[in-house]
């Protein structure tokens, strides 16, 4: 017990002073005198006394060390005989990390959204939470193509991949594609629709990008211009949009009263501002004698799982919102926060395919405890949950840790949220602003509000 108590103990010391190595300070020490081709394991085994053999170190909790063996190597071999001096090793480290995801991306996996962020990709997320940040103002996403021929015809020379450079047999393509944009938007006005095939960003092909490098391509400066190749459904051609970037504030929440005492209330994202919004919204309508609601989460590419909890706190009352698989964990329900309560208005919910992760959460939720009907078309179909974690040097992972299930237990992700009432909006070449003439799904969502306040005594009023 003894020694494995040290062993373990050797393993976290061992983390340490690899993590140390990479960044180039703490363990150039230790190996100094190390003799040629010496192991990270040995070396450790040796400086802690702890008489192991790297096998049994190695072997410690299934982790095994050779990886690590096999970095320090390169490195080593990089620091001492590359043609050009390393002025700046994270760039290495940085570069490795990434190809070591990109993985992920294949065969068996299939994970289109775990990411590595570096320190400035970092900061501008850190913007994009708080609702402040620079840009063309839409949701970027990864998805599956129907046909993979059409990221395939992008790439004549084949994928190859990005780390080695040799050609990747039987690859696994993916499209980065607008998942919505945001009202007002640069985005918006442009004409850019949820589902538009992003292929290229100027004159850099997607195909070959991460999520991470198409954002970073797509943001810039206010007042400077992007173009984007867009390939859209329906379209024979692709066509060329040219944007000009702005600052992008993010106004969540927007709310008005309609004839009838019917609440309408636009909900474009989940961002930390957002809950208070909500229930200043909600409030408001209320106090104005709101009789029904129409909630918009058409567009809505979500956010924060908490900022969803909290918004759905209030409107579902008491009860799960969402349930969540973790690897070898128990399946765990996420409960409304204490105080939750419950919508006593009649609800209609409008989705469409720009609603993805936590509008599906907050729609799946709606229509499992039956509160309200959903109208529109299918919504995104994401549904895994991203841990950002924090890196020292100012980077991040954004690590896919678990799924969402609603609280019926039905699966979210690639298979989204029907809608009770399906309804297309007319093929326009515009954008179709709500509660317009050309909106068919509001209109359509409105009759059936006032079928169910119809169906309802006078007297009920909003509480």
């Amino acid at each position: 017990m003894r020694l494995r108590y040290q062993l373990v103990v050797a393993m976290l010391v061992i983390t340490l002073v690899v993590t140390s190595f990479l960044a180039g300070r703490q363990f150039q020490s230790l190996a100094a005198g190390a003799p040629e081709g010496a192991d990270v394991t040995r070396l450790v085994a040796q400086a802690l006394g702890l008489g192991a053999s790297p096998r049994e170190l190695g072997e410690i909790e299934d982790v095994d060390l050779r990886p690590l063996q096999a970095f320090q190597e390169v490195l080593s071999h990089l620091r001492r005989q590359y043609v050009s001096p390393l002025e700046d090793e994270r760039e290495l480290t940085h570069g490795a990390i990434r190809g070591m995801l990109a993985v992920l991306r294949e065969e068996p996996f299939n994970d289109r959204y775990t990411r590595f962020l570096t320190p400035s990709e970092y900061r501008s997320f850190l913007e994009e939470n708080e609702g402040h940040f620079g840009g063309i103002g839409a949701e970027i996403g990864m998805r599956e193509p129907e046909d993979a021929s059409e990221v395939a015809a992008d790439l004549p020379e084949g994928l190859r991949c990005q780390v080695c450079g040799s050609e990747i047999k039987d690859p696994v393509y993916y499209q980065i594609v607008v998942v919505a944009p945001l009202p007002g938007s640069p985005a918006e006005r442009a004409g850019l629709r949820p589902g538009d095939r992003i292929i290229k960003v100027d004159d850099t092909l997607t195909a070959r990008l991460t999520l991470s490098e198409a954002v970073r391509l797509i943001k810039g400066e206010p007042g400077t211009r992007v173009r984007l190749l867009i390939g859209r459904q329906g379209e024979p051609e692709p066509m060329e949009v040219e944007i000009i970037r702005a600052v992008i504030d993010i106004r969540s929440v927007e709310h008005r009263m309609l004839p009838g005492n019917i609440g309408y209330l636009r909900l474009s994202s989940f961002n930390d501002a957002t809950p208070a919004m909500f229930r200043e919204a909600l409030e408001a309508l209320r106090a104005g004698g709101m009789r029904g609601l129409l909630l918009d989460l058409r567009n809505n590419a979500g956010g924060g799982l908490e900022v969803c909890i909290q918004v759905a706190s209030q409107i579902l009352g008491e009860g799960p919102v969402v349930y969540i698989e973790e690897r070898g964990q128990r399946r765990q329900a996420r409960q409304a926060v204490r105080g939750a309560q419950r919508l006593e208005v009649p609800l209609v919910v409008l989705i469409n395919q720009g609603s993805a992760s936590a509008s599906e959460i907050l729609a799946g939720a709606i229509q499992d405890a039956g509160l309200g009907t959903l109208v529109g078309t299918k919504t995104f179909g994401k549904a895994l949950v991203q841990t950002v974690i924090p890196l020292r040097d100012g980077s991040a992972l954004a690590l896919t840790t678990a799924r969402y299930l609603t609280p019926k237990l039905r699966s979210i992700e690639r298979e989204g949220i029907a809608p009770d009432r399906e309804v297309e909006q007319p093929e326009t070449k515009g954008y179709v602003a709500p509660l317009t003439e050309e909106d068919r799904q509001g209109a359509v969502a409105l009759e059936i509000l006032r079928e169910k306040l119809a169906q309802r005594p006078a007297a009920v009023a909003a509480r």
